[in-house]
């Protein structure tokens, strides 16, 4: 993660196809996050005019702490390569990668969070 202190909103995604449109399609809040099927997918852009990248994180990763296994530029992808990008996810197929490392974020329900200086 590029932004070790930012803190992020995390909300379910309701499947791979819909977080796949929603992450192709939308520049979010620098502050957004979603959940799905035990892995966090954290804004990582470094503002709202350049390219949506996520922070891809296994919630329950090494010893039960978070581990981010992937960082992947949705910006760049069109729907059906996110969509691949997020089946190759939660198969698996990215946990073992070289780049996996232990990380802390700091997490927050959209109520805990209300709005911050991102969601302006």
């Amino acid at each position: 993660m590029l932004h070790r202190y930012r803190v992020w909103f995390v909300t379910p995604a309701d499947s791979t196809a819909s977080l796949a449109r929603q992450l192709t399609e939308t520049t979010w809040c620098n502050c957004t996050g979603f959940e799905l099927d035990g892995y966090w997918f954290l804004n990582d852009s470094t503002g709202p005019d350049g390219a949506q990248e996520c922070a891809v994180v296994k919630i329950d990763g090494c010893h039960g702490r978070p581990v981010q296994i992937e960082s992947i530029t949705f910006g760049w992808c069109t729907e059906i390569k996110a969509l691949e990008h997020i089946q190759a996810t939660l198969e698996g197929r990215y946990d073992a990668s070289d780049f996996s490392h232990e990380v802390a974020p700091t997490i927050e329900t959209p109520d805990q969070h209300g709005r911050c200086h991102h969601c302006a």
